[in-house]
């Protein structure tokens, strides 16, 4: 029996031999390739120096970090709250600044004035605006704004619940501050979820979630508010419906081997980089969550290991698409605390596969202050 033939029509044919040409960066002008790289996030140079000699070579030249200086710059400013006794507070505003010549890191005092008992509320940054929302130890229902630009403090329109520090976490998402528990549980531990419109100046009722907010450790990340507590990760979803927003999970990290161990530890401080999510726990150190398998990984280096990081981190944000850690460093007089060296960690990041590898860039003594200063606040503003 003789093998049949399929018949070909030309234009198949055709189709089978044309192949439209895909777009590719590689058709542009250097300079413009450039001016579209400077606007991906630092963490996926690793990844775009992979690419092709061409971009590895375009995201490496002095030009592409001219270029890159030239985006809009943000200013870190870090709030320390000094404890004489437990009815006398002082608190001390600092802003991060970077020697020209030296390439080294300080901070320098800030001479903003702002209500002293207002600098222990929750605080959130949106663009070059401080808000200050809620009491510190008292509940309160007060929002003052500080414009970082001007130096000018006004006072907002009051939410509905009076809100205290570190029950409630205030985050934003999409330009909006969301604020979610930080009342008294009286009534029972469903809380209305407010939420304040920077431009228009208003607030509004977005629904009752059963938030129960012990710690600061709080952030937004891919429009979600994350709220990190011990044994679990809380994640509220304001698209999702009413009574469906608010998901618990438990907190859990992946081993070596693949597996899944509990996270028994408690989050110090957390903080976003480039929509990623860092936390330093107390006994684990500094970890990232993977939003796709919804567990914690370690940080780790270009070399695979895990980076060690042996320190207490007191403040962590994100600084020019780095993650910056400070913590303090005693100094003794005859073994009499009396001063605290504030130090400071610069760390670049970069995505590798289903990793995040860390780099420490820079690190050293940004200031020397009173043994009894302790970290309240840090927040990155735009200027």
């Amino acid at each position: 029996m003789q093998d049949r033939k399929l018949s070909v029509s030309p234009v198949e044919t055709m189709s089978k031999k044309y192949t439209p040409p895909q777009p590719s960066l590689s058709s542009l002008p250097d300079d413009i390739v450039m001016r579209c790289l400077v606007r991906v996030p630092r963490s996926y140079h690793l990844i775009i120096s992979w690419v092709s000699k061409d971009l590895r070579s375009l995201v490496r030249s002095p030009e592409f970090n001219v270029l890159r200086s030239t985006l809009p710059k943000s200013s870190l400013h870090v709030c320390f709250e000094q404890n004489d006794d437990d009815d006398n507070s002082s608190f001390h505003w600092f802003t991060l600044n970077e020697s020209l010549t030296t390439k080294e890191y300080g901070l320098v005092p800030n001479p903003t004035p702002f209500p002293p008992h207002k600098y222990g509320s929750s605080t959130v940054a949106v663009g070059s605006k401080i808000f200050f929302i809620g009491g510190s130890i008292e509940p309160s229902s007060d929002l003052w704004i500080l414009d970082t630009r001007s130096g000018n403090i006004t006072q907002g329109p009051s939410m509905s619940v009076p809100q205290r520090q570190r029950n409630a976490a205030v985050e934003v998402i999409d330009g909006k501050i969301y604020v979610l528990g930080g009342r008294p549980h009286i009534d029972g531990r469903f809380h209305e979820v407010e939420v304040f419109h920077p431009k228009s100046e208003t607030w509004e009722l977005a629904g009752m979630e059963d938030v129960l907010k012990i710690s600061d450790c709080s952030a937004s990340v891919e429009e979600k508010v994350y709220m990190v507590d011990y044994k679990k990760t809380s994640v509220y979803d304001p698209r999702e419906g009413e009574g469906e927003r608010l998901v618990q999970m438990v907190s859990q990290r992946p081993t070596e081997g693949g597996s899944k161990d509990k996270l028994k530890d408690m989050a110090h401080r957390v903080c976003v980089v480039e929509d990623v999510l860092f936390a330093f726990f107390n006994n684990t150190g500094l970890m990232w969550f993977d939003t796709k398998l919804n567990v914690w990984r370690r940080l780790v280096g270009r070399d695979g290991k895990e980076l060690v990081i042996t320190l207490y981190a007191g403040a962590m944000a994100e600084y020019e698409g780095r993650l910056v850690v400070f913590y303090m460093g005693g100094e003794d007089i005859l073994y009499i605390p009396v001063t605290q060296s504030v130090r400071c960690m610069f760390v670049s990041l970069d995505r590798a596969g289903g990793k995040i590898c860390g780099t420490i860039d820079w690190s050293g003594i940004v200031a020397t202050v009173p043994f009894l200063f302790r970290f309240l606040h840090c927040l990155a503003v735009s200027d």
